[in-house]
């Protein structure tokens, strides 16, 4: 049998807006999720590609977040 130790999800986002990007983040600390932003470029059409990794369900996240 296998079981998962600990999970992290690493994403590359785009986001039109510096708002749409603001009101992501805010639903992450509003679901009470542990993240980092590990890069956010703005790009010269305004805009934004962030690097995020984040909590993976509820499983512990080990030292990827730290």
């Amino acid at each position: 049998m296998k079981r998962i130790i600990c999970a992290c999800l690493e994403q590359t986002q785009t986001f039109e807006t510096e708002h749409d990007y603001d009101v992501y983040i805010k639903g992450l600390e509003r679901k009470e999720k542990r993240y980092k932003i590990v890069s956010k470029e703005t790009n010269a059409d305004g805009s934004l590609v962030a690097k995020v990794i984040c909590e993976y369900n509820s499983y512990p996240t080990g030292d990827y977040l730290d």
